[in-house]
């Protein structure tokens, strides 16, 4: 299982403009058009970043190696937050796109119907979810995702939960399955953006 590291905040800001500057192809715009100032991508930038620090805060962010190449963030219901760093990620994900447009993007986000985050809380069911994953450009394509979903695999091991994961591009999407994960929902928020859900059992 790869080791927790802290990241400085140039790394925090890298890493938030890799998963903000994705490219989707052109079958897909994800969930990107729908942060305010677009094409302008700095909220959302800033909104990552956000929730980024506040993981960093709290030891919640693993990496591949001492060279960072790659990141994973996870919750874990069984071993959730604090209440105050949950607190601090919320306030700073809603300063960073203004609170009207942070209540928007939610919004948005449900639009598609509930996610297996949300029917998994219902049901009272824990679980491991991937929060983030990014990988620097450099070093995209040649594996570096495997150990970091794989980590995902080994946490949830530890006291036998499912691993769960959501994501607004169809690539990423096939990557998981090619890992081992299970799509078993797609949901349409918009023309051309889409929500795909997937499980590891």
């Amino acid at each position: 299982m790869l080791k927790r590291m802290k990241l400085t905040d140039a790394e925090m800001r890298e890493f938030a403009e890799v998963f903000a500057y994705y490219d989707y192809g052109d079958d897909e715009i994800g969930m990107v058009p729908y942060y305010p100032g677009y094409p302008d991508r700095t909220s959302l930038v800033n909104y990552l970043v956000a929730m980024i620090r506040t993981a960093n805060e709290y030891n919640g962010v693993y990496a591949t190696s001492e060279n960072k190449e790659g990141i994973l963030i996870l919750t874990d219901t069984t071993h959730p937050y604090p209440g105050i760093a949950m607190f601090k990620m919320v306030w700073r994900m809603a300063r960073a796109l203004g609170f009207k447009n942070f209540s928007g993007i939610i919004k948005k986000f449900q639009a598609g119907g509930a996610s297996l985050e949300k029917t998994y809380r219902d049901s009272k069911k824990s679980f491991v979810q991937i929060e983030l994953l990014a990988v620097k450009k450099e070093y995209q394509g040649k594996g570096f995702m495997r150990p970091l979903v794989e980590t995902a695999f080994e946490v949830a091991k530890q006291s036998s939960l499912p691993v769960i994961v959501s994501t607004d591009a169809r690539l990423k999407k096939d990557k998981y399955e090619h890992i081992g994960m299970k799509h078993v929902n797609t949901r349409t928020l918009g023309e051309k953006s889409f929500m795909y859900d997937l499980v590891r059992e």
